[in-house]
């Protein structure tokens, strides 16, 4: 069975700050307050680090970065409920899916800095990307291909946010992986 796409809505702030909105399968509505961003070269140099996560996170099949643990209930720091009707004990469902992800969320944290700081360097480099991770951090699915695959993403994405005026959005998906 194949997960439905999920909705995510990036909003430009009217300085560096930016929210993202991921619509759950169940309807439920989670904002994350976001203001961090990752250099990643090309024209616009720059994309906001939870759009770096939906891309290295996609791209590197990640399924409990970020977006996949929002996507299974769970919620951390920085991410909050902003409307649809959750369902009973949804608290405990976000500690539990939280907890089982830990290593992960971490993981997809360390991996999406490594891609977008090679990005940045354009350097299409796996031993690099090895020795940038750290072998606690590694994944076997970081290869030459999907770093390709992610500089080019995270450039474009890029070039699509510094195209938006503040108030502006971009509309994104994401497949959760199971």
């Amino acid at each position: 069975m194949t997960a439905r796409a999920l909705g995510i809505v990036f909003e430009k702030g009217p300085t560096r700050r930016y929210r993202s909105v991921l619509t759950r399968a169940d309807g439920v509505e989670v904002e994350l307050e976001g203001g961090s961003w990752n250099a990643v070269g090309g024209p616009a140099r720059e994309v906001p680090h939870d759009l770096a996560h939906l891309v290295v996170e996609e791209e590197l099949g990640l399924a409990r970065g970020v977006w996949g643990v929002l996507a299974a209930g769970g919620l951390f720091r920085g991410a909050r409920v902003v409307g649809g009707r959750q369902k009973a004990h949804a608290a405990a469902r976000a500690r539990e899916v939280l907890a089982a992800s830990v290593e992960e969320l971490n993981r997809a944290e360390v991996l999406t800095r490594m891609v977008a700081d090679l990005a940045l360097a354009d350097r299409v480099d796996v031993g690099a990307a090895r020795a940038a991770a750290g072998e606690r951090w590694w994944s076997e699915t970081v290869t030459r291909e999907t770093l390709a695959r992610s500089f080019t993403r995270l450039r474009a994405e890029g070039e699509a946010w510094a195209a938006l005026a503040p108030g502006d959005t971009l509309a994104r998906t994401y497949t959760p992986l199971r």
